[in-house]
């Protein structure tokens, strides 16, 4: 269910980034977008072509055209300023003028996409956006997602306010908007990466791998993962490595206990180790906690 509504984000992204988003209140009117600081746009006159030209919206927010000079236009919508413009050059210098406005460049409302998604980088919201629409912008969710989305957000007197997502409720079909929230310009969307396991030995298929589900992950879980113990594999020597707070420390398992519903699977926590020692090399069965870590270091995960 998982993977089909991450592929589902994955496909939204394919539709065109100008698609309106439904506004804050239901059955209103489509959002529209706004005009700020480093937008470019591109104005028309008919008939008067020495009056067209691109113009670049100042930090002030206004943008300097012939005739009628700086013009604030800052927090309108291109048709608010071409009525605007309208009325000035009518003012005096035009009968009846029919301008058009569009936008040449949108550069005034990015937002930073980072982590767990196909296409990190810097987007404009072209109008209200929630949170899934810009993730499908965004290419969608990895599958090594983690738990949680935040959002930091400029705040008062330079303050910064957090707001946190679950991905599970984000994804969820009976989406609350409370999860998925507007998104503002200059926000920050940093998309947690879910936590990694690794299986190293006598097993199908060492690597690293996602914790990705929402149950836990556990050794009987990582070494499937990892196609199987082999045959040579020596079952009541497997270890789980762990580093906290820079230490090391070694969990002895029985394998063949855990096998025959004898003792417990353990949950393993993200960056544990799952060393399987083969039974045929006696110095695989005295390599050391550090020697293993090692080999875990550098290795790419294997995505599903």
């Amino acid at each position: 269910m998982k993977k089909a509504l991450l592929c589902a984000l994955a496909f939204a992204a394919l539709l065109p980034a100008e698609r309106t988003i439904s506004p804050l209140q239901p059955g209103g009117r489509d959002a529209e977008y706004r005009v700020g600081p480093g937008d470019i746009l591109e104005i028309a006159v008919f008939e008067v072509e020495e009056l067209g030209r691109s113009a670049s919206v100042a930090a002030d927010g206004a943008i300097r055209l012939p005739l009628i000079g700086s013009v604030e236009v800052g927090g309108k919508t291109p048709q608010e300023i071409e009525t605007q413009l309208s009325e000035l050059y009518a003012d005096g210098f035009l009968r009846d003028p029919q301008v058009t406005v569009s936008i040449l460049e949108f550069r005034s409302q990015p937002v930073s996409v980072l982590g767990a998604v196909r296409e990190p980088g810097v987007y404009q919201l072209l109008g209200r956006r929630r949170l899934s629409d810009v993730l499908a912008l965004a290419g969608g969710l990895n599958e090594d997602v983690g738990d949680t989305i935040r959002i930091s957000r400029a705040g008062e007197a330079g303050s910064q306010r957090e707001i946190e997502i679950s991905v599970s409720n984000l994804l969820s079909p009976k989406l609350n908007p409370d999860d998925d929230p507007w998104v503002e310009p200059h926000d920050t969307i940093q998309v947690a990466k879910a936590g990694v396991v690794y299986v190293l030995g006598a097993v199908g298929r060492p690597g690293g791998f996602p914790i990705t589900e929402q149950e836990p992950m556990t050794a009987l879980r990582a070494i499937s993962l990892a196609e199987g113990s082999e045959g040579v594999a020596a079952k009541k020597r497997v270890r789980i490595i762990r580093r906290r707070d820079g230490e090391e420390s070694e969990l002895p398992i029985r394998l063949d206990r855990i096998l025959a519903g004898e003792d417990p699977d353990p949950v393993l926590e993200p960056n544990d180790i799952v060393y399987l020692p083969d039974s045929k090399l006696k110095k695989s069965l005295n390599r050391g906690s550090e020697a293993v870590i090692q080999m875990a270091t550098g290795l790419v995960i294997w995505r599903r």
